[in-house]
């Protein structure tokens, strides 16, 4: 007996045995369509069956059309390449959905400084008299000819209103004197520290500058308003689920569990899988244990941050970052090399309690010397123990052959912030940590040959979260001016589809029921205009998300 035969004998077995309908046969069959299963072996497949919202049968159109009843629904994609649903390793919808109605600065729209200033200026003018004021997209690396502004340059543009810029990386912020002054901030408030602070000049007055979310804070409060944000962030999910994804891991900053289930609802039924990593503030949320039964809503450990972002110095370094005048703009003094945010003690005691509770660590980790030391960190706490778990990297951009060794021992598996690459690579070897670190960032392949089962993400609001530019960046390895880094680091698209699928289904531990086409599965599935397989990756932009299903139910 063939291992298709087996398939469909199986399949007859779970009909008589799934569901609580009378009826045997499955809802829904889709049949001569190309089907990249994602599988343990990359098979292609043309077919699927699906009952109560789960995949019973995959193999070929004959066969499967054989188990058809007289309600089964029968679809056919011609032309069309089914792919199991995308799932968003790493993004943050909360954030997205907070800056959703900001005044868009960023390089992605404006190329030069001027014209930018000048919609900000227009933006102003157009706001009442003391209402705040919130602009996003601050950059210096995508618009080179930037000079940051100070205080005084933010009060004459918005004499009138409290102005707070966040940068594009949102890890710096900028406000006039009416935002620190209605936020209750002066030259005498004390620094949040773990490396957020408030920068002051040479007399200790606020020059304007804000280091990281902390200190930024009581600054952001008026953007943070429940009513407003649970709206944006339905609209948010939403685009998730129009760009492909049927998973979202939200990496700390987040809406309560009770709103997130709010935005969520499409007809009284979920139009996405949300899977959230807490941070210590909002502890209140976490349940009693780490065992839950809602498939759609799983709160799955917790965030931590140990160093912070490559763009504003606070990425910590083995090598000092270069010294120009670009690293100077962006407050980076010569022979720094950043620093852990938390201090040893802190992730010691932080990394030990919520293992030992139970619950998966999500570790923010950039540069080669945070990756290390807290890899470091938890071998030496946690040693074998920590596997299980399955603990996460986050971001990854620097690590090295021997951190990766590591994180095999201990089973930690990293998520890798790909289009660093796309958006930022250019700088970083030009202007920021040089050619030869530049060529060894985001070492994707090697965790792939590892066995890590390494994740793509956008981070997003800072960069759009789309799969389909992911997985193109890991495979091609281009910068904006078509500069190859780390070219022995590519992936095949089968790696790629891979990564943005069924191992962002193990992180989250729901390799069983999500991120392939395989018996017992859930239904999950996107459908697209092209074949990521057979299709050279210069033509992946061309590729539309035609359709999006959870449960099978159509969602889009």
């Amino acid at each position: 007996m063939t291992t298709l035969h087996m398939r469909i004998l199986t399949s007859l077995l779970i009909l008589m045995l799934v569901g609580c309908s009378n009826d045997r046969y499955p809802d829904l069959i889709i049949v001569d369509t190309k089907i990249l299963t994602v599988d343990q072996n990359n098979s292609v497949a043309e077919a699927i069956a699906v009952k109560d919202g789960v995949i019973i049968a995959v193999g070929n159109s004959e066969e499967i059309k054989s188990l058809a009843g007289s309600s089964t629904k029968v679809l056919s994609f011609k032309q069309q390449v089914l792919v199991p649903g995308f799932i968003a390793a790493h993004e943050h919808p909360t954030l997205t959905a907070v800056f959703a109605d900001t005044i868009d600065l960023s390089g992605f729209t404006f190329q030069s400084s001027k014209p930018m200033w000048q919609h900000l200026k227009q933006q102003v003018a157009q706001a009442d008299k003391g209402d705040w004021i919130y602009a996003m997209g601050l950059d210096q690396v995508l618009m080179p000819d930037l000079i940051l502004p100070d205080k005084q340059f933010l009060d004459e543009i918005a004499p009138n209103n409290p102005l707070v810029i966040v940068s594009q990386t949102m890890h710096s912020f900028w406000a006039n004197s009416l935002a620190f002054e209605q936020a209750g901030i002066s030259r005498d408030t004390l620094d949040p520290g773990n490396g957020s602070y408030y920068a002051r000049d040479q007399q200790g007055e606020l020059n304007g500058f804000i280091a990281e979310s902390d200190a930024a804070s009581p600054l952001l409060a008026e953007l943070k308003s429940p009513l407003a944000v649970v709206g944006r962030y339905q609209q948010t999910l939403q685009s998730l689920v129009e760009a492909g994804f049927t998973s979202v891991a939200s990496a700390g900053f987040n809406i309560p569990p009770m709103a997130a289930r709010y935005a969520s609802s499409d007809w009284f039924e979920p139009r996405i899988r949300q899977f959230v990593y807490l941070t210590e503030d909002e502890l209140e949320h976490l349940p009693d244990s780490p065992s839950q039964d809602n498939e759609f809503y799983q709160i799955l450990g917790i965030k931590l941050w140990h160093d912070g972002s490559p763009y504003t110095g606070t990425m910590a370094l083995e090598e000092p970052y270069l010294h120009n005048p670009i690293t100077q703009a962006m407050g980076i003094s010569e022979g720094h090399k950043g620093a852990p945010r938390l201090s040893q003690e802190s992730f010691n005691k932080l990394i030990t309690e919520f293992h030992h509770a139970g619950w998966q660590l999500a570790v923010h980790s950039q540069g080669d010397y945070s990756n290390e030391l807290a890899a470091e960190t938890f071998e030496k706490l946690l040693g074998s123990r920590s596997n299980e778990q399955r603990h996460r990297f986050e971001h990854c951009l620097l690590v090295k052959q021997q951190t990766l060794a590591s994180f095999k021992r201990l089973g930690i598996s990293p998520s890798f912030h790909i289009n660093h690459i796309l958006y930022y690579g250019d700088a970083l070897s030009e202007k920021i940590i040089g050619e030869q670190r530049a060529q060894n960032v985001l070492p994707v392949k090697t965790a792939f040959e590892l066995g890590l089962h390494p994740t793509l993400h956008a981070d997003s609001p800072m960069f759009p979260a789309d799969p389909i530019s992911l997985m193109k960046t890991a495979v091609m390895r281009q910068t904006l001016s078509g500069k190859i880094l780390g070219g022995e680091q590519a992936l095949t698209p089968q790696q790629a589809l891979r990564t943005v699928t069924i191992n962002g289904a193990w992180q989250l531990n729901m390799e069983t029921h999500i991120g392939s086409f395989e018996i017992g599965k859930k239904a999950d599935f996107t459908l697209l205009s092209g074949d990521l397989y057979s299709l050279d990756p210069t033509q992946w932009d061309n590729i539309q998300v035609n359709q999006v299903w959870l449960a099978g139910e159509r969602k889009y």
